[in-house]
């Protein structure tokens, strides 16, 4: 994607900012996803290899949106089928792409620092995506969303500064069904650990595992084990 339109005394930190991905637009072609942007202007291009040639599908930006998609980006993209119809969606931080290169929906919260794609809750239909949002909120910089319309399942109800670092989503206690989700603050020591439900689990003054720390299927059981500063 082109660099036009981005201006400032930071344009080229803003513009450097690019991911890759693929996705099953159609349902059964895997299209190459090329993206530009992060924190003001998004730019999306999708490409199909067709005859040895890649073949430009549709192109994106945000500017073409509601003001809701301008600065909703994450450092990584996802693909994968969000709302059930047989084709994947593009997850670009706090907003989708639709398989058609349309909005599909922005929750506003704008940039995640982490961000999470999958059944995390298996008792509801559907997938969900659990967000880490960087800039400081009033409420619900740590949150569940439902992946088909982005709506807030549960949220923190307290106030942010810098959610910060990897977060984690993933399956390391056996008492609670699906997957719990853990994020810290950057600038003071605030960690909350969650269960699938949105369940307080623990917070700084009982677990504190950094701000990015990485499970690992280590020894055979169905729960992950933490991967923290060298040790498992």
């Amino acid at each position: 994607p082109s660099r036009d339109g981005f201006t400032g005394e930071h344009w080229y930190n803003y513009a450097s900012r690019n991911q890759l991905g693929v996705a099953y637009l159609d349902g059964k072609t895997p299209c190459l996803l090329v993206a530009r942007g992060t924190y003001n202007i998004m730019k999306l291009d999708a490409y199909q290899y067709r005859d040895k040639q890649l073949e430009l599908l549709w192109q994106w930006t945000s500017t073409e949106e509601s003001t809701l998609y301008h600065g909703q980006g994450a450092h990584f993209m996802h693909c994968a089928d969000l709302d059930g119809d047989g084709r994947d969606e593009v997850v670009l931080g706090s907003c989708v792409i639709d398989d058609n290169g349309n909005g599909l929906w922005s929750t506003g919260l704008r940039h995640p620092d982490h961000c999470y794609v999958g059944d995390i809750d298996p008792a509801r239909p559907g997938l969900e995506i659990y967000y880490g949002i960087e800039p400081g909120r009033a409420r619900d910089a740590v949150c569940l969303v439902d992946a088909r319309n982005g709506e807030i399942i549960w949220g923190i109800d307290k106030p942010t500064e810098h959610v910060h670092g990897a977060g984690l989503c993933a399956d390391i206690i056996a008492e609670y069904p699906g997957r719990e989700c853990y994020s810290g603050e950057s600038n003071f020591p605030a960690r909350w650990l969650h269960s699938a439900k949105g369940e307080l689990l623990a917070d700084e003054t009982e677990w504190d595992a950094g701000l990015s720390p990485r499970a690992v299927q280590w020894d055979a059981d169905l729960q992950r084990e933490l991967l923290i500063g060298g040790k498992i």
